[in-house]
């Protein structure tokens, strides 16, 4: 993560230190933090996923909410502007800071942020997760903006690409506890969040039944859904999506699928 304030900062998850950018400001003084991830966290992918080499090298590895939890660890979220990429993971990316603020008791209208969006995609699922982010923050986020190009600084490389083994040990564990961690199901008791495999279906569902997709997003941020099983679930709904950066496939991208007869079932391993 990138503090454009003026002492910078380089919290963020043991797995890859961020690179950090010159003082920069968009709201008086309000410093802005821009979020640079890795380019697997971009595409949908948990560590260990795909492209060995790229883990940490661009930004953070960010698989989960227990991630973006360690990633803004004394950082006042009421106080600071986010700034996020866009691309596929735009709308995963906001939710996981939105859940990680809602734990603090901040409601979404108390943060104040901005998504980049870089290269724009036609894909059918780029396209529907940018009308159903676009059409959320309309209704709920009103301090929040969209702007096209690159995050504030962005461009520059972490030095230290961090430990992807220990990374993808670290998800296992993750893995192993989330539906039964107390400080996800018990924060709206009686109310217990939806678990995992409850939370991937609702996804699904909403992709199928044309429901917005940020709601049932933020059920699995709460549910402790990693970035690789949240868009594989997507591409499984909705058609096969491709970084900006990947050569382009015409046979990777599928229709959207018109009816719940055709649904494809997600990977194993993923619910």
């Amino acid at each position: 993560m990138k503090d454009t304030s003026d002492t910078p900062r380089t919290t963020g998850p043991a797995a890859a230190p961020s690179p950090t950018a010159p003082a920069h400001s968009l709201a008086g003084d309000r410093a802005t933090l821009a979020v640079v991830c890795d380019a697997p966290t971009r595409a949908g992918f948990d560590p260990g996923e795909r492209d060995a080499g790229a883990f940490g090298r661009e930004g953070v590895a960010l698989a989960h909410l227990g991630d973006v939890r360690r990633l803004f660890d004394g950082v006042p979220l009421d106080r600071v502007r986010l700034a996020l990429p866009g691309g596929l993971t735009g709308m995963w990316l906001l939710a996981l800071c939105l859940v990680a603020a809602e734990e603090r008791g901040l409601a979404p209208d108390e943060l104040h942020g901005t998504t980049h969006e870089e290269r724009p995609e036609a894909t059918a699922l780029a396209l529907r997760l940018r009308g159903d982010l676009t059409a959320y923050v309309s209704a709920s986020l009103p301090r929040w903006a969209f702007r096209p190009g690159t995050l504030p600084g962005g461009g520059s490389r972490s030095a230290w690409p961090g430990d992807e083994a220990a990374a993808v040990a670290a998800l296992a564990r993750w893995r192993q506890t989330r539906e039964e961690s107390t400080d996800r199901q018990g924060l709206a008791d009686p109310y217990l969040w939806p678990s995992v495999r409850q939370s991937l279906d609702r996804l699904a569902d909403a992709a199928l039944g044309g429901d917005c997709l940020m709601d049932a997003t933020l059920d699995c941020v709460r549910a402790g859904v990693t970035t690789g099983e949240w868009a594989r679930t997507l591409r499984a709904a909705l058609g096969a999506y491709e970084a900006p950066a990947a050569p382009a496939a015409s046979a990777g991208h599928g229709a959207p699928a018109t009816s719940r007869a055709r649904r494809r079932p997600a990977p194993a391993g993923v619910r």
